[in-house]
């Protein structure tokens, strides 16, 4: 009943369009539309272009709307990409017939990998510390001159005093704000990524030090160079961090006893 219903309301919106408008009779154009399985697209929008006018197909994908010689159509629905007809200039009076094939629209996602939680907090860490982070100096661009650029700045300045290339290369990324900027933004990246694999809290964990006097005393003391830090295993930063705490000890320092 209500399949019914929907086509008769096609057809008397059809009839309307088809009435005289600026002196123009419209031309009753129909038409089926279809996937490329020949499947029927249900309610699909069909509007014309130049007036903002349309209609929806019904459930069979079939449609009738009156149209102009000339007027273009653009017909929609979800999940299909549009179609555009150009009514031809000498389309019959009689009435215009056409069928419609819509492609489905691909949508390119981007790749999620899903993994499964940790079991243990060791096997989280491990899979933390292996984990593969996108550097983000990559794709730092700092506009810096390209070689052209400074041989010309090069011949420019040189005043028959004949400065190399070189010299300038030396003094330009020595006193370049741009280039200070980037050797900083790394220093602080570097900074950074040691201090998640010796702080206090690991420190602590390992030597069993609690007093928070104490680890910092300890941490001052053991100074390790930030590469190590970076590049070292976990069982070569366990090892080295033991050593300055056996040296901590021997040097008569008020240890706090590990545990306490």
């Amino acid at each position: 009943m209500l399949k019914r219903l929907i086509s008769v309301t096609f057809c008397l919106y059809a009839l309307t369009t088809f009435a005289q408008t600026g002196g123009e009779e419209r031309i009753l154009f129909e038409g089926v539309i279809t996937d490329t399985d020949h499947q029927a697209v249900s309610y699909a929008h069909i509007l014309v272009k130049s007036r903002n006018e349309g209609v929806v197909g019904d459930y069979y994908g079939k449609f009738r709307i009156g149209v102009l010689p000339g007027d273009t159509l653009i017909i929609s629905a979800i999940s299909f990409d549009h179609v555009i007809i150009l009514i031809p200039a000498d389309i019959p009076s009689t009435g215009y017939h056409s069928k419609v094939c819509m492609l489905i629209k691909t949508v390119n996602l981007k790749e999620l990998v899903v993994r499964p939680w940790p079991a243990t907090y060791q096997q989280f860490k491990k899979e933390f510390i292996e984990m593969e982070i996108e550097d983000p100096l990559a794709n730092l661009d700092l506009h810096l001159p390209s070689p052209e650029e400074m041989r010309m700045l090069s011949y420019s300045l040189s005043g028959g005093f004949g400065i190399r290339l070189s010299l300038i290369s030396i003094l330009y990324d020595k006193f370049s704000n741009e280039a200070h900027s980037k050797r900083t933004y790394a220093e602080i990246m570097k900074m950074e990524n040691a201090d998640k694999r010796y702080n206090k809290n690991v420190v602590s964990r390992i030597t069993g030090i609690k007093d928070e006097g104490e680890i910092k005393k300890f941490i001052d003391f053991c100074a390790l160079q930030v590469q190590f830090i970076l590049d070292s295993s976990d069982y070569e930063l366990y090892a080295a961090i033991m050593d300055c705490y056996s040296d901590f000890c021997k040097t008569g320092a008020d240890t706090v006893a590990p545990g306490e």
